[in-house]
């Protein structure tokens, strides 16, 4: 992105070239004062001296918070009269060039998790590389992106790939980390399980939600250790469905559909919470699929098994992260890094 400090609002003149200009008028005004002298010379010259000293004074304004020009530096012979820039102080430092403007560096993208971030599953770009594309654009910075997510990682596995030394590599340098993991952790085999319904107030899954919530809180703290810069993002999102969706979830009945949804809104719950008492910045994943009150149907944004998401899907989900990165104010930051 341009620096607004190279551009010069319309109708400028940058300082050195509006001081060319006042400097051959007087010239002018000088050579004249040269040529055509005759017996009145006297009364021609001092005229001349007050037409002079007339378009000198008028020439170069002077008033609140100016100063007139002093004497020429070095003997130069020319003075150089401060540009009338509207509103800039005169004599002021000109705008600065491209050319002198030192190179930002590239910013560090890490992603984290399962199968959804690693996007091994669907012949597209996941949403982790759609991000840094989309962040590039916004910012005007490169964007090195690292996806060190796997499919069928739980909690646990993450936790326990944040000590492979390529991984710990990849997170000391990173400027945003996106995690999303969690789904696996849990025997999706009971959402449909009358004993587990319903599931807010089930026993069935109260052990599993304490774990990923100690589990994704280390996480975070990890991150943080391994880059402790205050400026590091991290990123958390939650999920649209935890198990299948769309037509295929609805196929499997009424009880499925209600079953995992509710298991859905606890693990988001559970990671909204983490997020929220770590500092990082939760992201929904469930409105952009299913809507605010779970009635759209996601089998559009989904592949053919209903688990993992298309090109579509990925795209909704780096629309969610870019909004709340902004609403964040991540990428103001970025950009003037």
């Amino acid at each position: 992105m341009a620096d607004a400090r190279r551009r010069m609002p319309s109708g400028r003149l940058p300082a050195g070239r509006a001081g060319r200009r006042h400097g051959t008028t007087r010239e002018r005004h000088e050579g004249r004062r040269g040529h055509g002298a005759g017996p009145h010379h006297g009364v021609v010259l001092l005229v001349g001296a007050l037409v002079y000293m007339v378009l000198a004074v008028t020439d170069v304004p002077v008033g609140p918070g100016t100063s007139a020009p002093g004497p020429p530096a070095g003997g130069s012979g020319s003075v150089t009269a401060p540009a009338r820039t509207g509103g800039t102080a005169h004599g002021s430092t000109p705008p600065t060039s491209a050319a002198s403007t030192p190179k930002r560096g590239p910013l560090t993208l890490v992603g984290l998790g399962d199968s959804v971030p690693a996007a091994t599953t669907c012949d597209c770009n996941g949403f982790v590389e759609l991000l840094g594309t989309r962040l590039a654009t916004l910012t005007g910075r490169h964007w090195v992106v690292h996806n060190d997510a796997n499919g069928g990682w739980t909690t646990a596995d993450v936790e326990d790939d944040l000590q492979a030394p390529p991984t710990r590599d990849d997170l000391g340098r990173a400027d945003l980390v996106v995690v999303e993991v969690g789904a696996n952790d849990f025997d999706l085999d009971r959402v449909d399980d009358p004993d587990c319904l319903p599931a807010s107030n089930s026993g069935c899954w109260s052990a599993t939600l304490q774990g990923l919530r100690d589990g994704l809180t280390r996480i975070i703290n990890a991150i943080r250790h391994l880059d402790a810069r205050p400026d590091l993002r991290v990123a958390v999102l939650g999920y649209w469905n935890v198990t299948v969706d769309g037509a295929v979830g609805t196929a499997l009945g009424e009880d499925f559909v209600l079953g995992s949804d509710a298991l859905t809104r606890l693990v988001n719950s559970t990671v909204a919470a983490v997020a929220s008492s770590t500092g990082a910045l939760y992201v929904d994943a469930y409105t952009p699929l299913k809507g605010v009150d779970g009635t759209r149907d996601p089998t559009g944004d989904l592949l053919d098994d209903g688990d993992h998401p298309n090109a579509s899907g990925h795209t909704l989900l780096t629309t969610a992260v870019v909004d709340s990165l902004e609403h964040a104010g991540a990428v103001p930051t970025w950009q003037r890094s």
